[in-house]
């Protein structure tokens, strides 16, 4: 099993063409320092594609770290130039025709991601950023409880608290982030504390274990 990811670009009508050319490269370079800060997702780099101006799609070959990996993608390329965040549709399967560009990749994984993309056509899902779908339907109500109540947060993260959790997740401690921020110790402790992260950890923990119980044979 693996999980396909499908994204677009919010609001990417903004963007002047130059823009959207930058924007195109940011995507990508995000992409590259997310799998360098998560190896441990097993994100297949080769599968990356942008198509269609502003949706792109990859595969993420440990699906338990999934919904971490997307979130921290999302955060990596939140602090770039311009500022850009998208919106990303999580499909656990299997894949039935294999290719280097995902676009052209099938299989039950690419059909829920792309089912999990449409929910945000949905006026009750438009302020939504992450939907997930796997074969069960009682996971289902699950995930989507965890994602729904982490969007929450992660849509309330400050720059410098997305700063701050970025330093954390790279260096694997509050004192060495602190190093490379501009705030000592104690002020990164309560700008990530306020920040609601660990109340997110926990959910990407049980989600990680969620996705394992269909993992389980």
């Amino acid at each position: 099993m693996i999980a396909a990811v499908t994204c677009d670009i919010i609001k990417s009508r903004q963007y002047s063409n130059a823009d959207r050319s930058k924007v195109n490269d940011l995507i990508r370079s995000a992409f590259n320092e997310a799998i360098d800060l998560f190896p441990e997702a097993k994100a297949d780099k080769l599968s990356f594609s942008i198509i269609q101006g502003d949706e792109f799609q990859f595969v993420i070959n440990n699906p338990a770290l999934a919904y971490r990996f997307v979130v921290f993608y999302r955060l990596i390329l939140s602090l770039k130039d311009l500022k850009p965040n998208f919106r990303a549709g999580i499909g656990f399967g299997e894949v039935a025709v294999s290719n280097a560009n995902s676009y052209k990749m099938d299989g039950s994984a690419f059909h829920r991601s792309r089912d999990a993309f449409q929910k945000f056509s949905q006026p009750k899902f438009r302020n939504r950023i992450t939907h997930i779908l796997c074969s069960n339907q009682e996971l289902n109500d699950q995930f989507e409880i965890l994602a729904m109540y982490n969007d929450f947060i992660e849509q309330r993260w400050s720059k410098k608290q997305k700063n701050s959790i970025y330093l954390y997740e790279k260096y694997g401690s509050l004192k060495e982030a602190a190093k490379h921020d501009s705030v000592s110790l104690q002020a990164l402790q309560q700008r990530i504390k306020v920040s609601g992260y660990s109340q997110m950890d926990y959910g990407f923990l049980r989600h990680t274990i969620l996705t394992n119980s269909i993992l389980q044979p």
